[in-house]
């Protein structure tokens, strides 16, 4: 099978299973100087296009459901199983290998000196840290600066168009969606798996990995997506402002201040942005 077909079947397969909890991703803000820093104020008066509404809440339940029946039961029992510090470890390898992603995205941004952190950290997490089990980088003072094909697009002016609430792939917009694209390729597990095993070896490889990735992840937010389902009185709506205050955030540089406990919140709506700083993409 042509490399590229089954790097994509993969991708497909890993994503209809998995993917409705990639937007809940933890991210970081960066420091590079933004260009656009005095534009990026009319970005938060931008009002969400959601045109097909209607559509996009019943994929949304769709969505929703695939979660909490299949996602969240089997991310429960890894996180039952699997001690602390494993899961600890586990993150801390999958976050080293998004290094190809966060340099291609650093500089199509001309971001070259968060470029150059970037390598630090791989280095030194894929030596002293032991293949990126222990991030000894960010004890170091170099810290995680998350960054995607999408962020890059919309760092340079791409209009997002419309809101899109995908079948099993979760929340985007055509911008993002089309950066997940080139993400997807970015990804080392296919190009690892192809050159140590046969091409179906190769495929269980990037299914298995992507698939312990993606749990991981929905176990490291389970109390988070859980808190946001309690607190919002339209789940959706939450979701989708989380979606885009997070993305906003990563393309503009922003730093997510500290906000009141949930429960403390007279109207679940007037600050939701403590969620959504724990919320993210598999946007």
């Amino acid at each position: 099978m042509n490399y590229s077909r089954w790097c994509l079947l993969s991708f497909f397969c890993v994503s209809v299973l998995f993917a409705p909890i990639s937007t809940y991703a933890e991210e970081d803000a960066f420091d590079d100087e933004d260009p656009f820093a005095d534009e990026s104020s009319e970005v938060v008066e931008e009002e969400v296009s959601d045109p097909i509404e209607g559509w996009n809440r019943g994929v949304f339940w769709f969505n929703d459901k695939l979660d909490r029946y299949v996602l969240e039961p089997v991310a429960d029992g890894y996180d039952y199983i699997m001690p602390d510090r494993v899961q600890t470890g586990v993150t801390n390898v999958f976050e080293n290998l998004l290094y190809p992603r966060y340099l291609v995205s650093s500089v199509v941004q001309l971001k070259f000196g968060q470029a150059a952190e970037h390598t630090g950290r791989f280095l030194i997490n894929s030596t002293l840290g032991l293949a990126g089990l222990v991030d000894v980088a960010t004890h170091l003072g170099l810290e995680q600066h998350s960054e995607d094909f999408g962020t890059a697009l919309g760092y340079h002016r791409v209009p997002p168009g419309p809101y899109l609430m995908l079948p099993f792939f979760g929340p985007s917009n055509i911008r993002d969606g089309f950066g997940k694209i080139v993400d997807n390729f970015l990804s080392p597990i296919p190009y690892i798996a192809s050159a140590t095993a046969d091409s179906q070896d190769a495929i269980l490889i990037t299914l298995g990995a992507n698939a312990v990735d993606i749990v991981q992840t929905r176990a490291n937010f389970d109390e988070a997506i859980e808190a946001a389902r309690d607190a919002s009185v339209d789940y959706y709506l939450f979701v989708q402002s989380a979606y885009y205050q997070r993305r906003r955030a990563l393309i503009f540089d922003e730093k997510q201040e500290e906000q009141k406990p949930v429960e403390e919140q007279a109207d679940p709506f007037a600050d939701d942005e403590a969620l959504d700083a724990e919320l993210g993409e598999q946007f």
